[in-house]
């Protein structure tokens, strides 16, 4: 996660850099739109950075629980900043709709372009995997705004070639638009995601009967009831009850819950179990 999140944000750095030089050759607005939405991935990716940075610390006598919903907080502040990129490229896409123009010099632009949209998609390629290894949603938040960068790169180029070769001005206007629109779209389910991490929501109904299914494999479990789930961070809490026989000693009891807690930790590596025993009753 860490290293993920420093790549973005000496993506961003680059991006930045190179963009401002194609927007000085191409005077377009299309490319400024992009470079101003490269700034903002330095903003968010920074945030996200800071927000890995402190949920990937260890807990302490404070946080018992360790930091991970700092992850929470930090993809809502992404997702006020990407909601305020995606008004700002709206309100220039309109602009510009009704305003067209030829660009200036495209074979620049669109080699720094094409470059762009190279770097960008092996990013979100790198982004992914780590969001499949860890679940973790600041990098997921980050991962939706750099999906919207292959967008609006793509745009920016079939823009540039369009103007220069078949004088389709209308087309700068309409890719903004719809980029924006994509992104305001994806920030919903960011905000969703950390609402649920913050609030302490239940894991997804299928991770429930999953576990539920493994408790119940061993044979020595009679029952289980008070399934508890979150999520904070990458780290996935479950708590548990399960019934055993009231025969079984004290040392026996702790190698059953011993071997149940390795084997969901062996399927959800990132999980911190709490297994509480009570004896199994018959009701008459």
């Amino acid at each position: 996660m860490h290293r993920t999140s420093i790549a973005a944000v000496i993506a961003a750095l680059f991006f930045i850099f190179i963009k401002g030089i194609a927007f000085i050759c191409t005077d377009s607005v299309a490319v400024l739109s992009s470079l101003f939405d490269s700034i903002q991935d330095l903003l968010t990716s920074g945030i996200s950075l800071i927000a890995i940075r402190q949920s990937i610390e260890p807990p302490d006598k404070e946080h018992r629980f360790g930091h991970g919903k700092a992850q929470g907080i930090g993809a809502m502040i992404q997702s006020f900043i990407i909601f305020t990129s995606a008004l700002i490229l709206l309100k220039e896409s309109v602009y510009r709709l009704f305003h067209p123009q030829p660009f200036g010099d495209i074979t620049c632009g669109l080699i720094i372009m094409i470059i762009t949209l190279i770097i960008t998609i092996l990013l979100v390629l790198l982004q992914r995997y780590t969001v499949r290894q860890t679940n973790a949603l600041s990098v997921r938040a980050d991962m939706a705004h750099y999906s919207g960068d292959i967008l609006m790169n793509t745009g920016v180029i079939c823009t540039l070639i369009g103007n220069s070769q078949f004088g389709w001005y209308l087309l700068d206007g309409i890719f903004g638009i719809i980029v924006s629109f994509y992104l305001i779209i994806s920030i919903y389910y960011i905000v969703h995601d950390s609402y649920a991490m913050l609030m302490d929501a239940e894991m997804p109904h299928a991770f429930r009967r999953d576990i539920r299914r493994l408790i119940l494999s061993f044979k020595e479990v009679r029952k289980m009831t008070d399934l508890r789930t979150r999520l904070s961070g990458s780290c996935i809490f479950i708590q548990l009850c399960i019934q055993l026989n009231p025969n079984y000693s004290l040392k026996k009891t702790h190698q059953i819950t011993e071997m149940i807690e390795k084997e969901i930790k062996k399927k959800y590596p990132v999980s911190q179990v709490l297994i509480h025993v009570k004896p199994y009753e018959v009701k008459r």
